[in-house]
């Protein structure tokens, strides 16, 4: 799996990549769609090179960016005002979540947890050997995450004690999510599986990808129909990346397919209740539409690969973050 340490290295690679791929074959069959429309475009204030991975929209009504390669958080305000706030020395944030206590829950490369206010005071809480690479609010008042440095999810609560899980061997997590069954869902690329755990954080079920070849199983999200989606990077020049999907009941289907070398990462609702995902590798954004089923891509005018960060923000507009830069779109 492409982990976040080597990103900082595809930056420049990806950009090489997505020229070579535009020339070959393969093509993806899904139709393009004609929004959403870019609508602003912010660099001041970001941290050269800061490379934003996720982003949530905050309890203060900015939209929060984690900068992996800065030690930040980042959080721009409607208007584009950008303010950043440092995390610590190689904490490499990655994932980020609100949490039940209204703070910012973040997570990356640097064996901790923080914890870290609207007005930008931190807490740290160590965790030898984690490198998280999701979190999300959910069952038990709860922060989950993905912990693929320690091959394990696993919780922190508010006042920062923290469990973690057992997972099958070979496993390899990346994106979680709460399902509509109460239970989470992981992304597993070391056993290419989706994996049911219960809110006692055991284990109740493994289901093979069956729309991949297992190379690179990425983000998770429930979506408003019940199912939870997917994405799947697949490192083939002759085979398309995928968006998947699979039920309560642990049923894998693909829901659709995009160009080979996107690399389709972060995937959101968005505030029509379709999902949205980024392509990291191309200057795109995905849309899977619910109501008929269909994957489709745009063009909206971020002109850069490094596309990773997406929420829905308060504004009604979708708020995207690359290398550094921070764009938003109207849909």
């Amino acid at each position: 799996m492409l982990r976040q340490i080597a990103h900082i290295a595809l930056y420049v690679a990806f950009g090489s990549l997505v020229a070579a791929c535009s020339s070959s074959g393969g093509s993806a069959p899904n139709p393009p769609n004609p929004g959403p429309v870019l609508s602003a475009t912010f660099t001041s204030g970001i941290t050269t090179n800061a490379s934003l991975y996720d982003a949530v929209s905050g309890p203060d009504g900015r939209i929060w960016f984690t900068e992996f390669s800065a030690d930040n958080l980042a959080a721009v305000t409607t208007s584009g005002t950008v303010t950043e706030y440092p995390t610590g020395a190689l904490t490499q944030p990655n994932g980020i979540a609100v949490g039940p206590d209204g703070n910012l829950w973040t997570g990356g490369f640097g064996a901790s947890i923080e914890k870290v206010t609207t007005s930008g005071s931190v807490t740290t809480y160590a965790v030898a050997g984690a490198h998280v690479g999701d979190i999300v609010s959910g069952p038990g008042g709860l922060l989950w995450f993905t912990d693929y440095g320690n091959k394990e999810i696993g919780t922190i609560s508010t006042t920062g004690t923290v469990h973690e899980y057992v997972l099958p061997g070979g496993s390899d997590p990346s994106g979680i999510a709460v399902g509509a069954d109460g239970n989470l869902w992981v992304t597993d690329s070391g056993n290419n599986a989706i994996l049911k755990v219960s809110p006692a954080g055991s284990v109740l079920a493994s289901y093979p990808s069956t729309v991949s070849t297992g190379e690179s199983l990425e983000y998770i999200v429930a979506a408003p129909d019940g199912n939870l989606y997917f994405t799947v990077y697949e490192d083939n020049a002759s085979t398309n990346d995928v968006v998947g999907r699979i039920t309560t009941g642990g049923t894998v289907t693909k829901a659709g397919m995009i160009a080979p070398l996107s690399y389709p990462n972060r995937i959101i609702v968005g505030k029509d209740g379709n999902l949205y995902f980024t392509e990291y590798a191309t200057a795109k954004l995905g849309k899977v539409t619910l109501a008929t089923g269909t994957v489709s891509e745009s063009s909206p005018g971020i002109a850069s690969y490094g596309n990773s960060a997406i929420a829905a923000g308060s504004d009604g507009r979708l708020w995207v973050g690359g290398t550094q830069t921070i764009w938003a779109l109207s849909y």
